[in-house]
Protein backbone atom coordinates (compact mmCIF):
# COMPACT_ATOMS: atom_id res chain seq x y z
CA UNK A 1 0.00 0.00 0.00
CA UNK A 2 1.45 3.41 -0.74
CA UNK A 3 1.25 6.03 1.35
CA UNK A 4 0.63 10.01 0.42
CA UNK A 5 4.30 10.46 0.43
CA UNK A 6 5.22 8.12 -1.59
CA UNK A 7 3.02 8.74 -4.33
CA UNK A 8 3.94 12.14 -3.88
CA UNK A 9 7.50 11.07 -4.61
CA UNK A 10 6.69 8.88 -7.73
CA UNK A 11 4.98 11.53 -9.18
CA UNK A 12 7.68 13.77 -8.79
CA UNK A 13 10.44 11.05 -10.11
CA UNK A 14 7.77 10.92 -13.32
CA UNK A 15 8.03 14.55 -13.48
CA UNK A 16 11.54 15.11 -13.41
CA UNK A 17 12.52 12.26 -15.92
CA UNK A 18 9.45 12.63 -18.34
CA UNK A 19 9.13 9.05 -18.28
CA UNK A 20 7.67 6.28 -15.91
CA UNK A 21 8.46 2.98 -14.69
CA UNK A 22 6.00 1.55 -17.75
CA UNK A 23 7.13 3.51 -20.57
CA UNK A 24 10.31 1.81 -22.00
CA UNK A 25 11.89 2.06 -25.64
CA UNK A 26 11.57 3.91 -28.44
CA UNK A 27 8.73 5.27 -30.81
CA UNK A 28 7.95 3.98 -34.08
CA UNK A 29 8.42 7.34 -35.51
CA UNK A 30 12.01 7.52 -33.69
CA UNK A 31 13.18 4.33 -35.04
CA UNK A 32 12.00 5.53 -38.99
CA UNK A 33 13.74 8.63 -38.62
CA UNK A 34 16.79 6.87 -37.42
CA UNK A 35 16.85 4.43 -40.23
CA UNK A 36 15.88 7.22 -42.99
CA UNK A 37 19.06 8.84 -41.79
CA UNK A 38 21.39 5.98 -41.64
CA UNK A 39 19.81 5.12 -45.37
CA UNK A 40 20.72 8.36 -46.92
CA UNK A 41 24.26 8.96 -45.03
CA UNK A 42 24.76 5.15 -46.90
CA UNK A 43 23.63 6.35 -50.21
CA UNK A 44 26.14 9.77 -50.05
CA UNK A 45 29.20 7.34 -49.40
CA UNK A 46 27.98 4.64 -51.94
CA UNK A 47 27.85 7.31 -54.51
CA UNK A 48 30.95 8.81 -53.80
CA UNK A 49 32.92 5.74 -53.85
CA UNK A 50 31.39 4.83 -57.35
CA UNK A 51 32.40 8.36 -58.69
CA UNK A 52 36.22 7.38 -57.55
CA UNK A 53 36.04 3.87 -58.54
CA UNK A 54 35.08 4.81 -61.75
CA UNK A 55 37.85 7.81 -62.03
CA UNK A 56 40.13 5.70 -61.33
CA UNK A 57 39.28 2.92 -64.01
CA UNK A 58 39.17 5.52 -66.81
CA UNK A 59 42.44 6.76 -65.66
CA UNK A 60 44.18 3.23 -66.23
CA UNK A 61 42.43 2.85 -69.96
CA UNK A 62 43.49 6.57 -70.74
CA UNK A 63 46.95 5.79 -69.50
CA UNK A 64 46.99 2.19 -70.98
CA UNK A 65 46.00 4.06 -74.35
CA UNK A 66 48.42 6.82 -74.19
CA UNK A 67 51.26 4.62 -73.16
CA UNK A 68 50.62 2.11 -75.81
CA UNK A 69 50.80 4.93 -78.59
CA UNK A 70 54.10 6.82 -77.42
CA UNK A 71 55.67 3.41 -77.51
CA UNK A 72 54.20 2.68 -81.03
CA UNK A 73 55.30 6.18 -81.86
CA UNK A 74 59.03 5.32 -80.48
CA UNK A 75 59.17 2.37 -82.08
CA UNK A 76 57.97 3.08 -85.51
CA UNK A 77 59.83 6.45 -85.40
CA UNK A 78 56.50 8.47 -86.27
CA UNK A 79 54.16 10.99 -85.29
CA UNK A 80 50.71 9.72 -84.23
CA UNK A 81 47.68 11.81 -83.69
CA UNK A 82 45.14 10.67 -81.25
CA UNK A 83 41.77 12.00 -82.26
CA UNK A 84 38.64 12.07 -80.22
CA UNK A 85 35.27 13.80 -80.90
CA UNK A 86 31.97 13.16 -78.60
CA UNK A 87 31.40 9.70 -79.67
CA UNK A 88 34.44 7.83 -80.11
CA UNK A 89 38.63 8.43 -80.54
CA UNK A 90 40.75 7.14 -82.87
CA UNK A 91 44.56 7.06 -83.84
CA UNK A 92 46.54 8.08 -86.97
CA UNK A 93 50.14 8.49 -88.22
CA UNK A 94 50.56 11.60 -89.58
CA UNK A 95 52.95 12.65 -92.29
CA UNK A 96 55.54 15.37 -92.03
CA UNK A 97 52.82 18.27 -93.24
CA UNK A 98 50.33 17.25 -90.13
CA UNK A 99 48.32 15.41 -92.66
CA UNK A 100 46.85 12.16 -92.16
CA UNK A 101 48.64 9.02 -93.61
CA UNK A 102 46.71 6.15 -92.28
CA UNK A 103 45.02 5.02 -89.32
CA UNK A 104 46.42 3.34 -86.56
CA UNK A 105 45.23 -0.31 -86.04
CA UNK A 106 44.26 -0.49 -81.84
CA UNK A 107 41.55 -1.20 -80.60
CA UNK A 108 41.57 2.19 -78.20
CA UNK A 109 40.29 0.63 -74.43
CA UNK A 110 38.81 4.02 -72.95
CA UNK A 111 35.33 3.60 -73.50
CA UNK A 112 35.13 6.74 -75.05
CA UNK A 113 31.67 6.20 -76.31
CA UNK A 114 30.22 5.87 -73.28
CA UNK A 115 30.50 9.48 -72.28
CA UNK A 116 28.97 10.25 -75.90
CA UNK A 117 25.69 12.04 -74.53
CA UNK A 118 27.87 14.03 -72.27
CA UNK A 119 29.55 17.34 -73.06
CA UNK A 120 33.03 17.04 -73.63
CA UNK A 121 35.97 19.71 -74.33
CA UNK A 122 39.77 19.52 -74.95
CA UNK A 123 42.35 22.57 -73.52
CA UNK A 124 45.54 22.21 -74.96
CA UNK A 125 48.47 23.60 -72.77
CA UNK A 126 48.74 26.13 -75.53
CA UNK A 127 45.10 27.94 -74.16
CA UNK A 128 42.95 26.78 -77.14
CA UNK A 129 39.63 25.09 -76.23
CA UNK A 130 37.92 22.93 -78.45
CA UNK A 131 34.37 21.58 -77.80
CA UNK A 132 34.02 17.79 -78.56
CA UNK A 133 31.29 17.93 -80.67
CA UNK A 134 29.84 15.55 -83.58
CA UNK A 135 31.18 18.34 -85.84
CA UNK A 136 34.69 18.14 -84.58
CA UNK A 137 37.41 19.27 -86.99
CA UNK A 138 39.63 16.38 -88.42
CA UNK A 139 42.55 17.68 -86.38
CA UNK A 140 44.56 15.42 -83.67
CA UNK A 141 43.88 16.45 -80.04
CA UNK A 142 47.20 15.14 -78.87
CA UNK A 143 50.37 14.57 -80.90
CA UNK A 144 52.65 11.78 -79.79
CA UNK A 145 56.52 12.14 -81.04
CA UNK A 146 59.01 9.57 -81.28
CA UNK A 147 60.94 11.30 -78.56
CA UNK A 148 58.41 9.77 -75.79
CA UNK A 149 56.31 12.94 -75.19
CA UNK A 150 52.95 14.07 -76.32
CA UNK A 151 51.46 17.74 -76.38
CA UNK A 152 49.17 16.84 -73.54
CA UNK A 153 46.07 18.83 -72.89
CA UNK A 154 43.10 18.56 -70.53
CA UNK A 155 39.74 16.78 -71.19
CA UNK A 156 36.49 17.84 -69.20
CA UNK A 157 33.71 15.58 -69.20
CA UNK A 158 30.55 17.43 -67.75
CA UNK A 159 28.55 14.85 -66.28
CA UNK A 160 24.97 15.52 -64.65
CA UNK A 161 26.33 15.38 -61.13
CA UNK A 162 29.67 16.51 -61.35
CA UNK A 163 32.91 17.36 -63.54
CA UNK A 164 35.73 15.36 -64.56
CA UNK A 165 39.12 16.51 -65.59
CA UNK A 166 41.83 14.09 -67.21
CA UNK A 167 44.95 16.10 -67.50
CA UNK A 168 47.42 14.17 -70.02
CA UNK A 169 51.25 15.89 -69.27
CA UNK A 170 53.41 16.00 -71.85
CA UNK A 171 55.56 13.14 -70.22
CA UNK A 172 52.45 10.67 -70.53
CA UNK A 173 51.54 11.08 -66.52
CA UNK A 174 47.69 11.35 -66.55
CA UNK A 175 45.63 12.82 -63.43
CA UNK A 176 41.81 12.34 -63.19
CA UNK A 177 40.06 14.87 -61.18
CA UNK A 178 36.58 15.30 -60.04
CA UNK A 179 36.37 19.20 -60.23
CA UNK A 180 32.55 20.21 -59.10
CA UNK A 181 29.52 18.20 -57.99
Amino acid sequence: MLTAWRVDQVRTQILATGCSKSSRGFTLIEVLVVLVVIGIATSLVVLNFSAVTSASQQSASFTKTFNYLAEESIITGGIIGWHANNRDDFSYYLDINGKLSNELEYSHPTHWNKFSRYRKTFKSFDGSISELDQNSPDKPLLIFYPSGENSGGIINIFFNEYSQEITINTNGKIQIEIISY
